[in-house]
């Protein structure tokens, strides 16, 4: 019985330690390309296809269409964010694709660089501006919970050495797992 227990505290302490969590961009970058066009204030298009699309539909948020009240300002915006800069995108791993829409866009979370720390949200930054209003869609996201800048120490980059250290700890781990029933044998 004591096994058992050991063992199975041992299975918690390994996936606990090489667990990486993720939200919104404390995410998982999924791919980054170049923008290349902006068609609105919450769609863009980029340098190269990713899953058979090239065109990008800013997850949970809705601008409004061409030739609407604010619509020209919210593109603008867009295009100020993206047009020409290293995107990248945490890809909707629900669905992927926009259904709603024209069913070819990708749906993402997108980021560009801020700074050496920190990426900005560009979701959450046409939030804030006003020119576009939240739309919580049955997706991986949740916009409720989107910073303006997240930290680029929370993307996949800063997680080999997380990675490192959780195989670290299992082989310390199963070393006193072994050292203990090694010396429970000789009693």
């Amino acid at each position: 019985m004591g096994k058992i227990v050991l063992l199975v505290l041992a299975f918690v302490l390994i996936l606990q330690f090489t667990s990486v969590g993720y939200e919104i961009f404390p995410g998982m970058i999924d791919a980054a390309a170049i923008g290349t066009s902006v068609h609105d204030g919450d769609t863009f298009s980029i340098d190269r296809e990713i899953h058979g699309s090239d065109t990008i539909r800013l997850a949970d948020i809705n601008a409004s269409e061409l030739g609407q009240p604010l619509s020209y300002e919210a593109r603008d915006l867009l295009k100020g964010l993206v047009l020409d800069q290293t995107v990248y995108l945490d890809i909707d791993n629900v669905y992927v694709y926009d259904y709603r829409g024209t069913g070819d866009r990708l749906v993402c979370v997108v980021c560009v660089s801020y700074n050496s720390t920190h990426y900005k949200n560009i979701n959450k930054a046409l939030l804030d501006s006003g020119l576009a209003e939240k739309k919580d869609y049955d997706n991986e996201f949740n916009p409720d919970a989107w910073t303006l800048y997240v930290s680029k120490q929370e993307t996949p980059e800063s997680q080999s050495f997380q990675i490192l250290f959780g195989f670290a700890m299992i082989i310390v781990i199963l070393l006193a797992v072994m050292a203990y029933f090694k010396k429970r044998k000789r009693y």
